[in-house]
Order: C-alpha cells, then sequence, then structure tokens
C-alpha cells in the first residue's frame, strides 16, 4: 500500500494515537483493578477502533476498498466492546449471538460493495447503520432499569445513550453530505465529523468511567472496612458509627436495641466443624436481615452475637420481631445431625434519648443471659429502668 505521509494525512492520525493512548490506559487500570473487567473491555474497543481509523486515515482512496473488510471489522467488534462493557457495569446483556449477526450481514455488503460493485458510499452507509445496532444492543434493557441516583453514574449513563443514538442516526449524516463528500474520505467533512465526535466521546466517556470506577474501589473498601466478611452484617465499628447518627436523629426515636446470641453454639462447631458454624451463622444473619427496614441497623459483633437496633420502635414492638426471627428460624426447619434446631435467645433494651447507646447494650446483654439461664431460645424484655419481664416463647 502506498502510503503518502502529508501534512495533512498525519494531522488525522491525532485522534486515533488519542483513542489508542485512552486504551491503554484503561488497560492499566484493569491490571491494577482486575474485578473491574469491564475496563478491559473498553480497551479492546478503543484500540481496535483507533486502529481502523489510523488505517482508513492513511489509505489512498483508491485503495480503501482491498481493506473494507478488515477494517469493517474492528470497528464492528471494537463498538461490539463498547456495548458489552456498558452490558457488565449495568448488569444486562451484550446480545453477543444478535450481534454475530448483525456483524455477519454488514461485513457480507462490505464484501459485495468493495468487491463485486465497488462503492464508497454504500459502504459507509452499511458500516455506520452496523456500528449503530451494535452499539444499541444493551441500551433497550439499561433504559428499563431504574437510571442511576448517583450524578456521576448518570453522566455516564445518559453519555452512552445519546452517543449509541448518535452512533445510529450518523447514516443520516452520510446521506444528508452524499458521495461526493467522499472522494478524498482522509479530507472529507464526513470523516472529520467521525474523527472529531469519536474522540470527544472516548474522552469524555474516559474521564467517567475511571471517576466511576475509582468511586466503586473506595466504596468496595469503605464496604469491606464496615462489613462482617462472612454475614455481610455491619461490624461493631461500623454499626457505633451507624448508630450515633440515629441516635442523633430525633425523627428517629423510640429507638430499641436487641442482642441475640445463638443458643449452643460451641456445641455446633465441636461438633459438626466450623464449616457448619459458618453456614449457620450465614443463615441467622440472613433471616436477621429480612426482619428489619432500610433504617435499622443488624451487626455482628463477634462469634456468634448479633445486635440489631431498630428505629421508631417500642421494647413491646421489638419484642414481636424477635418472635418473628424466632419463628423463623423454626419454620426453616435449619434442623443439624441428631434433630437439633438452631434457635437463637434475645434481650431487648429501649435506648433513651438521655442514655448512652453502651448503657442500653449493657442492659439487653443482661437480659440476654437472663433468657439464657431461663432455658435459652426465648426473648426476655426491658419494660421500665428498674424492672425485668420475661417473655417466653
Amino acid at each position: 500500500m502506498d502510503v503518502s505521509l502529508d501534512t495533512d494525512r498525519l494531522y488525522v492520525l491525532i485522534a486515533p494515537l488519542s483513542i489508542l493512548l485512552l486504551g491503554c490506559t484503561l488497560a492499566v487500570c484493569w491490571l491494577v483493578q482486575r474485578r473491574q473487567r469491564y475496563l478491559l473491555w473498553m480497551a479492546g474497543g478503543y484500540a481496535l477502533v483507533s486502529l481502523a481509523l489510523a488505517w482508513q486515515s492513511l489509505a489512498p482512496r483508491e485503495e480503501l476498498h482491498h481493506w473494507a473488510v478488515f477494517t469493517g471489522a474492528m470497528y464492528l467488534f471494537g463498538t461490539w466492546c463498547f456495548a458489552r462493557c456498558m452490558a457488565e457495569r449495568y448488569g444486562v446483556s451484550a446480545h453477543p449471538l444478535l450481534g454475530l449477526l448483525i456483524g455477519a450481514v454488514v461485513l457480507a455488503a462490505l464484501y459485495y460493495y468493495s468487491r463485486v460493485q465497488i462503492d464508497l458510499w454504500v459502504r459507509v452507509h452499511w458500516l455506520n447503520t452496523g456500528l449503530g445496532l451494535l452499539q444499541m444492543l444493551p441500551a433497550p434493557a439499561m433504559l428499563r432499569r431504574r437510571p442511576p441516583q448517583d450524578w456521576l453514574e448518570r453522566m455516564l449513563y445518559w453519555s452512552y445513550v445519546v452517543f449509541a443514538g448518535y452512533t445510529a442516526a450518523r447514516p443520516l449524516l452520510v446521506l444528508a453530505l452524499g458521495s461526493t463528500d467522499l472522494n478524498e474520505i482522509a479530507r472529507s467533512t464526513y470523516w472529520l465529523v467521525t474523527l472529531v465526535s469519536t474522540l470527544s466521546f472516548a474522552l469524555l466517556f474516559t474521564l467517567m468511567l475511571l471517576a466511576c470506577t475509582v468511586r466503586d474501589v473506595f466504596t468496595a473498601l469503605r464496604e469491606e472496612r464496615n462489613h462482617d466478611s462472612l454475614t455481610n452484617l455491619l461490624n461493631r465499628r461500623a454499626f457505633q458509627e451507624a448508630a450515633e447518627l440515629r441516635l442523633a436523629d430525633p425523627h428517629m426515636a423510640p429507638i430499641s436495641v436487641l442482642i441475640g446470641d445463638i443458643d449452643h453454639f460451641k456445641r455446633i462447631n465441636d461438633s459438626w466443624g466450623h464449616d457448619c458454624g459458618d453456614r449457620v451463622l450465614q443463615a441467622v444473619a440472613q433471616t436477621l436481615q429480612q426482619h428489619v427496614r432500610n433504617d435499622d441497623l443488624v451487626s455482628r459483633f463477634g462469634g456468634e452475637e448479633f445486635v440489631l437496633l431498630l428505629m421508631r420502635t417500642t421494647p413491646q414492638e421489638a419484642e414481636r420481631v424477635a418472635q418473628r426471627i424466632r419463628a423463623q428460624l423454626s419454620a426453616d426447619g435449619y434442623v443439624l445431625a441428631a434433630g437439633q434446631r438452631v434457635t437463637i435467645s434475645f434481650g431487648i433494651a429501649p435506648v433513651a434519648a438521655n442514655t448512652a447507646l453502651t448503657d442500653a447494650l449493657t442492659r439487653a446483654d443482661g437480659l440476654l443471659y437472663a433468657a439464657k439461664l431461663a432455658g435459652r431460645d426465648r426473648v426476655h424484655v426491658a419494660t421500665d429502668p428498674g424492672r425485668r419481664m420475661p417473655q417466653t416463647a
């Protein structure tokens, strides 16, 4: 291929090289944070599209038809990589089989209009239509999902949807320009619009994608710091931090604290092993979470001890919650060998406005101890500062 590197052709290489650099940046980010696989898909898409753009920018018009299928395949697969990136991030499908069908039809058309009947304008029209359809593959499912609440995620979300719509509509631009504008494609208005729009989108989208990724990493680190790794409940430190915020809000009153402890948990570990004990902890944690609301807190304080902080709940109402938890554990039939059932005991105390949380936890812990002494698998509730009332099964 005779490539003439005049000033104009070198100038149009700025966009492809910039896009390739963005792809390399995303690939490096993926190497650092391999759980974010969508970064690798976007990096691959940028690399393929940038190479195709560079190839077509350098090739003389009379030789473009020789490489139409090759560059078309890079455009098509690169664009599908963009769709796969967004599909992975939003948990939807990029419809690979449908994408393969679209790609096959477009490549067949490119072959026909580059080998049988050479027509650059028709090839451009077919390719743009295919790219638009590929990029739109995950868009319907994305639109059906609830739009993200975070402003940064919303910008990422809508920028992709808008650019997907623009890509699908770009054939109309080709139609408006007509084939006469493509006599020298590297200097054509169409090619300038393609390069500028692609580079602008790549820059904007990469910045937002990296910002969202960094935010996700910090969120994941915070979640790991604040949550128990086995049960995914709040740990003691995170519980206390969240509890302070709720206790400072007068709209949350009345507040009750529940301390629950799995009965005979040491026997479970000793008799059936720690793997069985871990499964019991996870089952109990899941049951606890099913009986609380968004404002309530559920925490694993350590071992087999769990703490719940219920907002706008009196001790008597909290006692009904505890009884429902006990009933569900029994109804779920989580039975160990030799017929032993998993049961839990609770101590419940109010958190008064003028009382520290630690005082309420101490009272609830004392009531839990009383429930254990009374035979386990029961709930003890504090009715006033000076009196305890046992509530048995």
